[in-house]
């Protein structure tokens, strides 16, 4: 069973402890006021399941990742850019840390098929998203075979 947090006076995120949509309906249900989800991890499908019913109860989301290469990052990236910001903020929200844990990350950042692109790098702690990360879907979908 959960701890109830109802009354402690901040929002207080439901971490990744949140697998799946009836653990975010019983995490909201004991006054969690955000949810972090984690596309990478949990599946796309099972992430959306769970952003619905937080938006049912009107409790914003926002991404974290499991210290993932930078394509992984972009792939949260895209969910993240799509969701309400947090109580207090005017973006959305990206937890990443690859950058601080893998030794080689600009090497890995090479293999990135929009390395150089501009959204791809943090700024001031803000990935800064224009029209081509959008329409380019960050590039996580180059160099598929269909």
């Amino acid at each position: 069973m959960g701890c109830d947090v109802s009354s402690i006076p901040v929002n207080v995120a439901a971490d990744e402890s949140a697998h799946s949509d009836t653990d975010v309906k019983e995490r909201i249900e004991l006054g969690y006021g955000s949810i972090a989800l984690k596309p990478i991890a949990k599946t796309l499908s099972m992430s959306l399941k769970m952003l619905e019913i937080a938006s049912r109860y009107n409790i914003p989301c926002f991404c974290a990742d499991l210290t993932v290469n930078p394509l992984m990052v972009d792939w949260n990236k895209n969910i993240a850019a799509r969701l309400s910001p947090l109580p207090g903020l005017s973006i959305g929200v990206i937890e990443t840390n690859g950058h601080q844990n893998y030794i080689n990350w600009d090497k890995m950042k090479s293999y990135h098929p929009c390395d150089n692109a501009y959204w791809s790098n943090i700024h001031e702690g803000v990935f800064n998203l224009d029209e081509k990360f959008y329409s380019e879907s960050a590039g996580v979908f180059k160099g598929l075979v269909c």
